[in-house]
């Protein structure tokens, strides 16, 4: 069988320099096309320039960060256990009804500008001042910023644990696991469950794993009764490295009433 023999282009470097672009040293090259359909077409190729290949590592590393980010919201929206009313709480629709609440609403601005991974809130106050609405606010703002939230209500976080000995489902080891994981987890409503050692030490073992990880927690509670509901022990570990914001008002709830 008689062999094709392949002739090389015709070739002539005829610039080089650095690309503006991405910074590498190019050969502009003139190419004569030695045979086919297009035999002696002339094209001009640019050796050594990267900017096609980054661009297509950013686009993909933007398809990777974006499916990440659906991932994130499934996960919220599947585990988080939150009430419906707050599913379209926001930064931005949240409206203080004192001068307080605006106060409040800036520091939780300031917390998600300076973000670190590592800093709790305790946001403390009357009933229906948005407490909530802010935390789930602000996972929202975490979360496109690609970091992994949840949104826990501490009562029916425990309701939880118990159904996982029913052996049915997800095991209390991995419902606390993925507590542990996660960036920032939202424990919201503390001191509203029904006060026994077993939820203590349930919550004690929910801060421990948490330790050195960013926790925001909301309580209707003044120190005080907080520390008397949930124990010395469990209201100390609370308060490492946590920011007090004191959200009081009128129920948000009613604002329009």
């Amino acid at each position: 069988m008689e062999s094709i023999k392949l002739k090389k282009p015709i070739s002539e470097v005829i610039a080089e320099f650095k690309c503006e672009g991405c910074g590498e040293d190019v050969k502009q090259t003139r190419l004569q096309i030695p045979q086919g359909p297009r035999a002696g077409e002339e094209i001009i190729a640019n050796y050594g320039c990267k900017c096609e290949d980054i661009k297509l590592a950013k686009q993909a590393i933007k398809q990777r960060n974006q499916l990440r980010k659906d991932k994130m919201k499934k996960f919220f929206d599947y585990y988080s256990l939150i009430n419906e009313n707050l599913q379209t709480a926001t930064i931005e629709n949240y409206e203080p009804t004192n001068e307080d609440l605006k106060q409040a609403k800036q520091q939780v601005i300031d917390y998600i500008a300076d973000y670190d991974g590592k800093k709790n809130l305790l946001l403390t106050g009357s009933y229906g001042t948005g407490k909530s609405h802010i935390s789930v606010a602000i996972t929202k703002k975490l979360m496109e910023q690609g970091k992994e939230c949840l949104f826990l209500s501490l009562p029916k976080l425990l309701t939880k644990i118990k159904e996982t000995y029913s052996g049915n489902g997800v095991t209390e080891d991995e419902l606390l696991q993925m507590i542990k994981r996660v960036d920032l987890l939202v424990l919201d409503d503390i001191g509203a469950e029904h006060h026994t050692e077993w939820a203590n030490t349930k919550l004690f073992e929910v801060l421990d794993d948490r330790s050195g990880k960013s926790t925001i927690y909301t309580t209707n509670l003044g120190s005080k009764e907080l520390r008397a509901q949930i124990n010395e022990r469990n209201f100390s570990r609370m308060m490492e490295n946590t920011d007090v914001i004191k959200m009081n008002g009128r129920d948000y709830r009613r604002k329009d009433f």
